[in-house]
């Protein structure tokens, strides 16, 4: 028999989901910002920011969702 309404926890797969989602975010903006012809600085500017923003906003939907 299995338990009644138990939620299955894996942070772990979690949080790798959200940091490959992160990463894939990072490689569109240099891609976007070479074929733009922009410079290796922007491109390594635009590949933090991405990577930031995605990560943090992943991370928000997570601990969000951990306290529902």
């Amino acid at each position: 028999m299995s338990p009644a309404s138990s939620p299955c926890a894996h942070p772990g797969r979690d949080l790798t989901i959200v940091a490959l989602s992160a990463i894939i975010a990072a490689l569109s903006a240099v891609i976007v910002v070479i074929t733009f012809k922009g410079s290796p600085l922007d491109a390594f500017k635009a590949c933090g920011g991405a990577f930031l923003a995605v990560l943090a906003a992943g991370l928000g939907v997570l601990q969000y969702l951990k306290r529902s």
